[in-house]
């Protein structure tokens, strides 16, 4: 990855980066795999018109995929609880993550000479995109905490070292934008 700063204030409610042309098409790859994971679950259609205004996505039970499920966790331990509280939040938790990841996907298409421009919104839009990719990247990697030596380790040519490598990658970049945020704060 050619990127050496990472993201940096600029002003008061500006935080800029600047990526190389495979570091943006490997966050606008990720961010539409994102979407596509999220599209998976897909809602069904709500008899109550009160249900289909708020926005009851039906699904009272956690998604089989363990990608899905890292995403969308359960809420609670009791499983009659976490179904009921799934039942009326997984659909806005997923829409708001799909936003997110397209906020990616939009800021690196649209940007020029691959700099991105973000105020506190869109800074927060990243860092939950970006979450929810690593996320997913860990879960594919099986991250836990014993684990990291291990994924330190991959030989060259195993192609999961190169996803440990973006994993590692965007755990720095999340960072960078953290201590930008920050850094008014501190200042």
């Amino acid at each position: 990855m050619t990127n050496e700063s990472g993201f940096v204030r600029h002003g008061k409610n500006s935080f800029i980066a600047t990526f190389g042309q495979s570091e943006s098409d490997v966050l606008v790859n990720l961010a539409e795999q994102l979407v596509e994971i999220l599209a998976e679950r897909i809602d069904g259609q709500p008899t109550d018109p009160l249900e289909a205004m708020v926005g009851f996505t039906g699904h009272d039970s956690p998604p089989d995929d363990e990608v899905l499920l890292r995403l969308l966790p359960n809420a609670y331990a009791d499983p009659v609880d976490s179904s009921e509280f799934r039942r009326y939040t997984e659909s806005v938790l997923r829409e708001k993550k799909r936003i997110h990841a397209m906020a990616i996907r939009s800021h690196l298409l649209n940007s020029e000479n691959h700099q991105v421009a973000l105020d506190q919104e869109t800074a927060q839009a990243w860092l939950g995109a970006m979450n929810d990719i690593r996320l997913a990247l860990g879960v594919r990697l099986g991250v836990d905490s014993q684990s990291h030596e291990q994924l330190e380790l991959l030989a060259p040519d195993d192609p999961m070292r190169g996803v440990y490598a973006v994993y590692t990658w965007l755990g720095w970049l999340q960072g960078t934008l953290v201590d930008a945020l920050l850094n008014d704060v501190e200042g």
